[in-house]
């Protein structure tokens, strides 16, 4: 199967590249969180973008393109990204639609019977081979792919007409186009809510995502280098990554998914959460329904982000990177104590609105406590967790 693929991660598909008839087919904007696309966060030990790339590989499509900004040019997702054999293409300011359109020349002179273009952003189990038999089918230029829901972002496009998506002024008036109708998986990780439920999803095979690490008992995957005490308890499903610690009394519980480098406290409790790389959480917290990155989180269930400077409570296991200001600071809390019990929400529910946003992380507030913080070097520590438990 002669398939090329074109990957945008960090530009905008239907303001940048197509004509406007065809922008409806694609998000208006990359989804986004914690200053970074969707696709660059961790899910089950591996990127979003490498299990995007994977599945590309997997259905027979090459070569494969990834066309970035030059803001994420140096991440490490995109420095590492040319073990998978993609060709990576940096594209600074205005160059995201000529850079674009080379990658669809080279998929053309490479003897690619069609080109996959696709905004790195929705998780799509795409039947490439079932697309390419319509697209081939209905005798048109440019095939779009589309669900129950929707539009997925994804257009294919004729070898010998793969210009004709990127050059409005080349293509002549037809009808409505034919859509390529998915049935399979497919995830558009708008919102933090669909981030989590990928990661459920994964977590009980309902899509192809399987955790990188051994399945020590049914529904439980730990990585070989993670260190759990023995008095840490995991219900299934969940899923613990590389090198994180779980300490004493700890509980990870419901479809909850610790990535790499995290460090999780004596006695608290994780439900339904995704804890992103390099994350503490402090002794004896209730961490729920919620996405948690260093610092700062995202309660799933009422999208909003929320920072918290204390790092008894939750912070950062290496230093933390450079970010821009803060829109917002909070300088007092009706929350101060420190009980046996504690729960981030009682930090910070008095700023929280009684009905969802309609919008993901809409709204973000700061917390800075007001006694002594801690130095990374002097965070709370409890008990040996050498053990690994299988």
């Amino acid at each position: 199967m002669q398939v090329g693929a074109v990957l945008v991660l960090g530009g905008c598909i239907g303001n940048d590249i197509c004509e406007s008839s065809a922008r409806k087919y694609f998000p208006e904007a990359m989804p986004s969180f914690f200053g970074a696309p969707v696709a660059m966060l961790d899910l089950l030990g591996e990127p979003i973008l490498c299990r995007i790339i994977e599945n590309l590989r997997k259905s027979g499509i090459g070569p494969i393109f990834l066309i970035t900004d030059d803001a994420f040019a140096n991440h490490a997702v995109v420095r590492d990204i040319s073990r998978w054999h993609v060709h990576v293409r940096i594209a600074p300011g205005e160059a995201l639609r000529t850079t674009t359109q080379a990658a669809l020349k080279t998929c053309r002179e490479s003897g690619a019977r069609a080109a996959l273009v696709l905004q790195a952003a929705a998780y799509v189990e795409l039947e490439v081979a079932e697309m390419l038999w319509f697209h081939s089918a209905s005798g048109q230029a440019v095939t779009f792919a589309r669900d129950n829901s929707g539009p997925l972002g994804i257009a294919m496009v004729g070898s010998e007409s793969t210009e004709q998506l990127m050059l409005p002024e080349r293509r002549t008036p037809q009808s409505i186009p034919l859509e390529y109708v998915h049935r399979q998986y497919a995830n558009r990780l708008s919102t933090p809510g669909d981030l989590r439920r990928l990661a459920q999803d994964a977590l009980l095979q309902r899509c192809g995502i399987r955790p990188n690490g051994s399945e020590v008992r049914p529904g439980v995957w730990v990585a070989p280098s993670a260190r759990l005490h023995p008095r840490a308890r995991v219900v299934n499903p969940s899923y613990i990554g590389a090198h994180t610690r779980l300490r004493s009394g700890v509980v990870i519980t419901r479809g909850t998914n610790i990535e790499h480098h995290c460090e999780v406290d004596r006695g608290c409790v994780v439900e339904n959460a995704t804890i992103l790389p390099h994350t503490y959480l402090g002794s004896s917290l209730d961490i729920a329904h919620s996405i948690v990155n260093r610092n700062a989180m995202i309660d799933v269930r009422r999208a909003v982000q929320v920072e918290i400077s204390d790092r008894s409570l939750i912070g950062s296991t290496s230093p933390l990177p450079r970010c821009a200001p803060r829109p917002s600071e909070v300088r007092s809390l009706p929350f101060m104590s420190h009980s046996p019990r504690r729960t981030l929400r009682d930090a910070f529910s008095a700023f929280l609105p009684k009905t969802p946003f309609l919008s993901p992380a809409s709204v973000r507030f700061s917390y800075n406590a007001s006694e002594a913080k801690p130095g990374l070097g002097e965070l709370p520590r409890a008990g040996d967790s050498s053990a690994v438990r299988g």
